[in-house]
């Protein structure tokens, strides 16, 4: 048997790999590090948001008086495609076990962002303050919602 050298696409194909791999190793060791994740300030005094459905501006509901928007990813993200601005849902923050822990009742959706793609998909939800302050700041695997009927 007789050993020739690499042709010309073999080298190109192996000079792609060896670029590919130092690209992937740079970007690797070059990486920052991640920033911590702050909770945002709540303010002292708060009020209750309103329970009644919420004024529609745009055909989106707006945020109540006392409300802040929340931004939530979904542990099970194909539950976007049954929710819509304006209904009220109930969030659980799941836990390692599987449990849910109670983080907000009634909350009003705002808005409902990647239905059709649930890998990027998640909720606006209308929190008062305290429950936005439990949302963001606890650990957890994830957020569920139940559903309330109209």
């Amino acid at each position: 048997m007789r050993l020739r050298p690499p042709g010309r696409g073999a080298l190109l194909r192996l000079a792609a790999v060896a670029i590919l791999l130092a690209t992937a190793a740079g970007l690797i060791w070059f990486r920052p590090a991640a920033a911590p994740c702050t909770a945002p300030a709540v303010p002292a005094t708060t009020t209750k948001a309103a329970t009644s459905a919420a004024p529609k501006t745009g055909g989106r509901p707006s945020i109540p008086d006392g409300a802040v928007g929340v931004p939530v990813r979904l542990a099970d993200p194909t539950a976007l495609a049954l929710v819509h601005p304006g209904n009220r849902v109930d969030l659980l923050r799941l836990d390692a076990e599987g449990d849910g822990t109670p983080i907000a009742s009634a909350a009003l959706v705002l808005e409902v962002t990647g239905a059709d793609d649930p890998a990027t998909g998640g909720l606006l939800l209308a929190l008062d303050p305290e429950q936005a302050g439990r949302a963001v700041t606890r650990q957890g695997h994830g957020f569920a919602i139940l559903i309330r009927p109209a």
